[in-house]
Order: structure tokens, then C-alpha cells, then sequence
């Protein structure tokens, strides 16, 4: 493929970088849990929590405790948290150098562009802040379109935003193996992003790459000029 009609990018790891080893701690040690404890309920909730399974931000963070074996927790602790989350998510989530130079260029180039991440409820804020909305074409996120990487139906309803847009003709970016995997199976092409200067991403870095293109900055999507 010499230029993509559109190019897919996922948010977390790809897009925007934050410390999410700390926020998880600092979760930990208001609970009362340890953190091992924590990052489990974090993982076995986030597949029901990424495809909108519960009402709201709230809701997502109950599920979570209660994961951690605090049950029936209080509507207090429940909202206090929510709210450390919020301002987590407001203050320490930040944009690569490379994120919307790269976006921007694409979009110059004629290149659609769809932002297409496994998430819930939190990352609204998120996408709001950093005015998301205006920098893609589209912006696709689990929770609202309820299926989540690496299932088909997320990387067929970004290209449908996108003008029903062509698998072939589209590439997609992941720092995750089996969401690149996903888009593969679809008939997308595919690069996987491996950031050296970034700490490990929760799901923690791939050691096998599938095949697939590894990059190490946006910038290769449009070329080092």
C-alpha cells in the first residue's frame, strides 16, 4: 500500500501516555488492597466495563471494588474514587510529541483518520479535554459501540464512520498484539507501536509480533521529513 485512504489509532500507549502503575497504587493503598489484588479487579472487569455493560462512571468503579473482595462497598467510597479517577484522568493523561502532528498531517494528505480505543466510561473526559473529536474524522470507543479489540465489529464500525472505507485500503496502529491481530483478520494492515522511551503499558510490552510492522513513533506513518 503506497498511501492508506484511512488510518485507524488506538488511544492508550499509542496516542496518550500516562502513569498508570501509580494511579493503580494510590487506588491500592486507599482501599486497603494490595495492588496485585487491585490490578486483577482492573483486568477481569475491563472486558464487561469496555463494552458500556454498566450505566456510567460510578457504576464501572463499584464493579472494580467489588472485584477486590470489598463487598456491598459504600456510595461514598464509591464516588470518592470515582472522583480520583476523574481528576487522574484530567490531570495525568497526556498526548505523544508525535500524536497530532501525525494526525494532522494524514488529515492534510486527504488520509481519513478514526481514533479507535478499548475503553469505558472515564476516557469521555479524556477525548473532551484533548478536543479529540475535532482532531479525528471519527473517534470509536468500546464502551459506546459495545464490542471491544479484537473483535471485528469495533474495526468494521470505525470504517463505516469513515465512508465505509475499504479494509485494504486502511492501516491500523496498536501497541497490543492481539488488537493488531483483530484488525488483521479484517484485512487491515497493520502496525504495532513499541515505544522504547515509555514505561510498560498495563497489558505489558509484546514479545512476539505476529507479523505485523513494528514502529516506534506516529512519525513513520507520514515519513521522518
Amino acid at each position: 500500500m503506497t498511501s492508506p485512504a484511512a488510518v485507524l489509532i488506538d488511544l492508550y500507549d499509542t496516542l496518550v501516555e500516562s502513569d498508570w502503575h501509580e494511579w493503580h497504587h494510590g487506588m491500592a493503598e486507599r482501599l486497603g488492597v494490595d495492588a496485585r489484588a487491585l490490578r486483577q479487579a482492573f483486568d477481569t472487569t475491563r472486558p464487561a466495563r469496555s463494552i458500556g455493560a454498566y450505566a456510567d462512571e460510578e457504576a464501572d468503579m463499584r464493579v472494580v471494588i467489588e472485584a477486590t473482595g470489598i463487598e456491598d462497598p459504600p456510595g461514598d467510597l464509591v464516588r470518592d474514587l470515582t472522583i480520583m479517577e476523574h481528576a487522574f484522568m484530567q490531570n495525568r493523561v497526556r498526548l505523544h510529541d508525535d500524536a497530532l502532528p501525525v494526525v494532522r498531517e494524514l488529515r492534510a494528505r486527504g488520509v481519513a483518520t478514526a481514533l479507535v480505543s478499548n475503553c469505558s466510561h472515564n476516557t469521555t473526559s479524556v477525548v473532551d479535554r484533548l478536543r479529540l473529536d475535532d482532531e479525528f474524522d471519527a473517534v470509536i470507543l468500546s464502551f459506546r459501540v459495545g464490542a471491544r479489540k479484537p473483535q471485528k465489529q469495533i474495526y468494521l464500525a470505525a470504517l463505516e464512520a469513515l465512508g465505509d472505507v475499504a479494509p485494504a485500503d486502511t492501516v491500523f496502529v496498536d501497541d497490543q498484539v492481539p488488537f493488531c491481530d483483530g484488525a488483521a483478520a479484517v484485512g487491515i494492515d497493520t502496525r504495532l507501536i513499541l515505544r522504547s522511551e515509555s514505561p510498560p503499558p498495563l497489558e505489558g510490552w509484546a514479545t512476539e509480533f505476529n507479523g505485523h510492522r513494528v514502529i516506534t513513533d506516529l512519525r513513520d506513518l507520514v515519513g521522518s521529513d
